[in-house]
């Protein structure tokens, strides 16, 4: 996205800024002179043109105001000055907000200003048309479509407010496709669904009746990641042959999700793998064998550099520990030890997968695909 541009001595200067890559870059006459990582609403950069002193160009966003101001000064002297309006999705929020204060300041004043007898008599009519309102609400609500419609419509207008449409968009793309993969299992096994639910801030959640085994809820689990690894995939893919900025972004943020929900605490997809195969022993044998290969995969997770991981093994190996017990009474159909086996398998190759996708493309260099490897190494 194209925060402001200007012309100087002949030369075209335009700066692109993300919040969603994280990165800024400075453009001269189309060639890129200067980058940062760390996108904000102030930051300097420093270049130099061929033949020509340092420079630097400063700016900063002023969201309030709806502006950008920006500098462009040598060692000696300020050269180029200037302001530019922000795009007009800035400057909607506070022309609303001061829209509702007037508003309700003018109701205020009608208020007072009103004789007793006039309020007490109009009463009853606003209140009739407050439940009237509520009753229309409340059978809008009971429609599933609709509160479905409702919360996507809201999942994208939070992530495209604090970030960009076209993020928001891939986003969910990447949400749906994974809950679709949990609502097609469940469709395999004959579990009535109740469709999906995108939720803001919180992703999507598909909504079903219990699973009847503990191979049924190993399958439903890893079906989600295994519908998002299709589309990682397809994306890398497509991302090796056309060489696009934006391609290879989504394919690094839908592996970075679809790995998220393989961690090994519940109600994550990983949890729910995780439980199923060690409550399926009924025995400490099961337990004390989780708790080996726990510790295991968490000194690999700080050797190989990804410490988020191994703190979220911490995390699942409390959380089985605190509901070893509740769960061992659970009345659902074990999983044999071939299918213990197979399903400890299954679950790390896909998480192998996701990461060897990760690291593939933040070793090409895509601007903003390390990121994903800077979460796992927080």
């Amino acid at each position: 996205m194209e925060l402001f541009a200007f012309t100087f001595n002949h030369h075209h200067f335009a700066l692109v800024g993300s919040s969603w890559s994280g990165w800024e870059e400075l453009y001269v006459d189309g060639e890129v002179v200067s980058q940062r990582r760390n996108f904000g609403f102030n930051s300097v950069h420093h270049f130099q043109l061929a033949g020509a002193d340092a420079y630097e160009l400063e700016f900063t966003i002023n969201a309030y105001a709806g502006d950008i101001q920006y500098e462009l000064r040598t060692a000696e002297a300020v050269l180029v000055k200037g302001r530019e309006p922000l795009a007009a999705g800035f400057k909607l929020a506070r022309v609303h907000a001061q829209e509702d204060t007037e508003e309700t300041a003018e109701r205020k004043s009608a208020a007072l200003s009103e004789p007793a007898g006039e309020t007490s008599a109009s009463a009853p009519r606003k209140n009739n048309n407050w439940i009237v309102l509520a009753g229309v609400g409340f059978k809008l609500l009971k429609s599933a479509k609709v509160f479905k419609a409702g919360l996507a419509a809201a999942s994208l207008s939070v992530y495209s407010i604090l970030f960009s449409v076209e993020f928001a968009l891939a986003l969910i793309a990447i949400l749906v496709f994974h809950e679709y993969g949990h609502l097609r299992a469940m469709q395999k096994f004959g579990i009535p669904t109740k469709g999906m639910y995108l939720i803001p801030f919180v992703g999507g959640l598909a909504v079903g009746d219990r699973p009847r085994s503990r191979w049924q809820d190993v399958y439903i689990s890893l079906m989600g990641p295994i519908y998002g690894l299709l589309m990682t995939v397809v994306f890398y893919l497509a991302y090796v042959v056309t060489d696009n900025h934006f391609v290879g972004l989504v394919a690094s943020m839908s592996a970075l999700i679809n790995l998220f929900n393989l961690l090994p605490i519940y109600p994550l997809d990983g949890g729910r793998v995780v439980k199923s195969l060690v409550f399926s022993g009924r025995n400490y044998l099961a337990l004390v064998f989780l708790l080996t290969l726990s510790a295991v995969c968490f000194v690999l997770s700080f050797k190989l550099g990804f410490a988020l991981i191994g703190f979220f093994i911490v995390l699942g190996v409390i959380d089985i520990l605190s509901e070893w017990r509740i769960s061992l009474a659970e009345d659902i159909t074990p999983l044999t030890p071939y299918g213990i086996a197979f399903s400890l398998a299954w679950y790390f190759l896909v998480i192998g997968a996701f990461l060897g996708v990760i690291v593939l493309i933040a070793n090409s260099g895509l601007p903003g695909s390390e990121i994903a490897l800077m979460i796992l190494n927080s």
